[in-house]
């Protein structure tokens, strides 16, 4: 697989084993400027691992004392989670949501996307 960066928050590669790892490609927002060129990387995505994409919404919402939702307890939860347990993405908005309490007011978008490959049909 090949991706490139334009701004945007780094994916995460969640390993078979449950190691997680950024996705790193530097580049500016889309548009922003032309003739802009953008560092391309490579991953393989062997069966069991998935790719998690989202939006910064997700890191930056905050709890109601002020702490942020943050990068290092997306990256512990994305290693933790496990292949039976539930799709990623509802496993980290029931985490969101269980972090930012009752009250919580979103102030940005939240979007997720996940890539995951699958056993081939036998």
């Amino acid at each position: 697989m090949s991706y490139a960066n334009a701004g945007h928050d780094l994916p995460y590669l969640r390993r078979h084993s449950g190691d997680a790892e950024e996705l790193r490609a530097r580049g500016i927002p889309l548009g922003l400027m032309s003739g802009v060129s953008y560092e391309e990387g490579g991953a393989s995505l062997r069966e069991g691992n998935c790719d998690l994409f989202y939006s910064e919404g997700l890191v930056e919402a905050h709890h109601p004392k002020g702490e942020m939702f943050g990068f290092s307890r997306l990256k512990a939860l994305i290693s933790g989670h496990g292949e039976e347990d539930r799709a990623l993405g509802d496993s980290l908005m029931g985490e969101l949501y269980s972090f930012v309490g009752e009250s919580w007011e979103q102030e940005d978008d939240i979007t997720l996307l996940t890539l995951r490959r699958s056993a081939p049909p036998s």
